[in-house]
This record gives structure tokens, sequence and C-alpha cells, in this order.
């Protein structure tokens, strides 16, 4: 599955979500059952309303139902974070709607000049905008799709926020903007909020394209935008329209969301960088460490280490290590200045990989994500998640291959 997103007349969280309602893609009961085991308290519901804005039609959401206690719209991004983890929601959408916050905390820090433990969220930190970013996790986690989007439109002016008058678009906003394609619109409004622009930096990071070429965009602060063709060549099976909440006479404050489907592919090839170096001088133990915590943060795709026999007959290792074009330089420079070695080998390969999609089955354990391969239509392989079939084990005490071979029966 492919979505485009034409952001129309922008993008905010609650935009992106009702586009997806409006789609089908999913259900306000669905959400429902999510933004309840946040610990709001009372019962939050999702109300939605076909609206239309300027020559468009489509689906508002509001939140509500949640205590009133819980109204505070200043809180730290250490406390969201304990909210999210503490919540009974999959690994997955733990893990993305954490990375999104984060996201926006580090651009937050940034530009006020302090540390990103130290952000104290405002507007971003109000019940409604938790639920946007965790309503957003949601949505992507459960379509497993590749992404991509058109010029993001800016306003002009200036909008009042807790830390007082500020440039549209908002500093935040601007910086998770920097290296993606925008356009200017002469409309005195925010047309893309910091949480509409947290998504899209997240849509921006290249992944498995599923046959389908997408724009990619360099993450470095000084280049231009690296764009690709968009060739959104799969069937269009739905379209979803979010609307915002203002009416401008000049567009229409409205983001269109379209969903690709596509049969019959074959595998896949992609460019990606080698980064390569042999390390025999470093505890095995911080060697693990580094490429199972560090790398991954700064872009590397895949990681593999070998045993290999250096000169003079050390035993050292090999380390590999996959990255994104935009990613590799950063992959790099982490290597170099965070293992003993003095020098990587930086080399571009192709990849042929198999179309993905996941699906969920049912066990008697619980519930597993499968992650399947599809070659020419046909789907060859089925992998059970890890997380999912570990999660359960340790619930139901038993071995985990119980879990792993009842997830594959299913």
């Amino acid at each position: 599955m492919h979505i485009h997103l034409d952001l129309i007349g922008g993008l905010a969280g609650d935009m992106f979500i009702a586009a997806a309602l409006d789609a089908q893609l999913v259900t306000p009961a669905e959400l429902e059952e999510v933004f309840n085991k946040l610990g709001m308290g009372g019962q939050i519901r999702v109300l939605t309303q076909h609206v239309g804005r300027g020559a468009l039609t489509g689906t508002h959401i509001d939140f509500d139902g949640w205590d009133p206690s819980n109204d505070s719209d200043h809180r730290h991004l250490s406390t969201i974070e304990k909210m999210i983890a503490e919540a009974d929601l999959s690994d997955g959408v733990k893990k993305l709607a954490t990375e999104l916050f984060r996201t926006l905390g580090a651009s937050e820090s940034k530009i006020h000049g302090i540390d990103i433990e130290s952000v104290h969220f405002h507007e971003v930190g109000a019940v409604d905008s938790i639920l946007d970013f965790v309503g957003a996790a949601y949505v992507i986690d459960k379509l497993s799709a590749t992404w991509s989007f058109s010029d993001i439109p800016c306003g002009h002016g200036t909008i009042e926020t807790a830390h007082g008058t500020i440039p549209v678009p908002a500093p935040a906003a601007a910086d998770l903007m920097v290296g993606l394609p925008t356009v200017t619109r002469d409309i005195a409004a925010e047309l893309v909020t910091p949480t509409g622009a947290t998504l899209l930096r997240h849509m921006a990071k290249p992944r498995a394209l599923g046959g389908l070429k997408i724009s990619a965009f360099s993450a470095k602060k000084s280049l231009a935008p690296i764009k690709k063709t968009v060739q959104r060549s799969g069937t269009l099976v739905a379209t979803g329209y979010g609307c915002g909440t203002k009416n401008f006479k000049e567009i229409a404050n409205v983001v269109r969301l379209m969903v690709y489907e596509q049969a019959g592919a074959g595998p896949q090839a992609d460019t990606v960088t080698r980064i390569e170096c042999e390390i025999d001088d470093m505890n095995p133990e911080h060697l693990a460490w580094f490429c199972e915590t560090r790398l991954p943060v700064v872009g590397a795709i895949d990681v593999s280490r070998t045993s290999v026999i250096m000169k003079k007959g050390r035993a050292g290792t090999r380390l590999t290590v996959l990255a994104r074009a935009e990613t590799a330089d950063d992959v790099a420079r982490t290597i170099l200045s965070e293992t003993s070695t003095f020098g990587v080998r930086v080399e571009e390969v192709v990849r042929m990989i198999l179309e993905r999609k996941f699906r969920n089955v049912e066990t008697s354990y619980g519930q597993v994500k499968l992650k399947v391969g599809i070659l020419d239509g046909a789907e060859v392989k089925a992998v059970p998640e890890f997380e999912d079939c570990a999660r359960l084990a340790a619930e139901h005490g038993v071995p985990i291959s119980l879990v792993y071979e009842a997830a594959l029966k299913a």
C-alpha cells in the first residue's frame, strides 16, 4: 500500500486523522479504544462531522469526554512519554508516538536553547494535541504503508502562542520542514502546524518503496531538497478528505489522502550506501551496544557483524552498515567518532527486496502481527513480529517458540 497526501490547504494532526477516517482506513471506535488507554479519565469520544471547506467537502473531527482535571496544556516531554509508556497500547504505536514527540521536542529544544529533557510543551501538551499524535501513530502503524506528499504550503504573518507572538510558519514547524519542498501561499495564517510538520518529517524518511517511486528529501540543513519522481502507479483504491477548522477564501483548508494498491509486483530494487570497517580493539559489549542503540538513531537501516581474522592473526569484527544516501554521512561520522576504527569504506549497492504487507492474526495466546513477503503478487513467506511473540510468551509463561508456531499456523 502507498499513500499520497495532497496538502491542498496545509496539514495538522487532526486533519491527517480526519482524512484517514474519511477514507475508511480506520473507524472512530478504533481510535476511541486507543485513546481511552492513555489514562485521561472519563470516556474519550471521536466526534466526526461532514463539512465544506471552499469547493471541497470532507470530514472534520473533534475530541471530548476526558476528565477535566487533565485539561492542562503544559506538560514536559518526560510526562508525555511516561503516559504513552504506561498505556496498554501496541509496541508499534508506543514507539512511533514517542518518536513523534521526541522529533518535535528536538526542534523545540534547539529553538529555545534548552536540553530536550527540559522541553515544556505548551499547546502540544494539551489533551487534544496528545490525541493527535497518538491517533496518527495508530493510523501509520496499522497501515504499514509507504508515504509521499506534495509541496508543503506555507502561509505568512504571525500567530499568538504561549510563547508570545511568533512568525508563520512557527519556528518548530519551520525547523522540521528544512530540506522538504515548500510553496508560499498568500494567506495570513498558519497552514502547517508543528504537529503536521512532524508527521511530514516522519513520512519523508526513506523506506522500502513498495514498487512506487516516492519523493526523497535531504535531511541536511545546508542542502536544497533532493526530489525524485513521484510515480503513483498503483490502483487508486480510496480517497479521503480531512478538513481543518478554518475557512479561507483562497484555498480549501483540506488535506486529501489517496490510497494506492499494486498487484503483481516483482522484487523491488533500491540503492543504498554500505559503510564498512574492521574493529579489533574495542570492548565487544560496547560495540554491541553501539550497533543496537546508536546506529539506528542516526539512520542505519541494517547492521551486521562478522568475525574476521585481521593482520598479525588478530581476531576482529567486520562491521557492515546499510543506510540511505541522505543519512550515510551521519552514519559514517558516528562510526568514526564512537568506535575505535580510524577509517570506513563507503560504496553504493543495489538491494532486491520483496514487497511487504502486515497482517494481524489471532492465536490462543493473543494477537500477533505477521510480516508477509510478496513476489509477483503471491505471498511467499510470513514472519511473526518478534516483539509480539516475546510479549505474549512472557504474559503466558511459555516458550517463545510456541507463540511463534501458533502465529504461523494461524
